[in-house]
């Protein structure tokens, strides 16, 4: 199902992204989870962000964030 509200999420972080806003994408990255922890979708594109950065120990803690989560919407 389509949520327009998640959508202008992904738009916002994908314009911070392109202007080099790096630490505005992480904390929209960061509150977007805080209401959405269970999108694992959300969660992948934070750590590939952090690993495109050569941040890998962080990417690996958000990968290891994820599959703390009690509940995942894909296996």
């Amino acid at each position: 199902m389509f949520d327009p509200e998640i959508f202008k999420n992904y738009i916002e972080i994908e314009i911070e992204l392109q202007l080099g806003n790096i630490d505005r994408c992480r904390k929209l990255y960061e509150l977007y989870l805080e209401w959405f922890p269970e999108n694992c979708y959300a969660w992948n594109k934070y750590a590939e962000l952090e690993r495109s950065l050569a941040e890998t120990e962080l990417a690996r803690t958000i990968f290891e964030l994820a599959i703390s989560q009690p509940a995942l919407d894909m296996p």
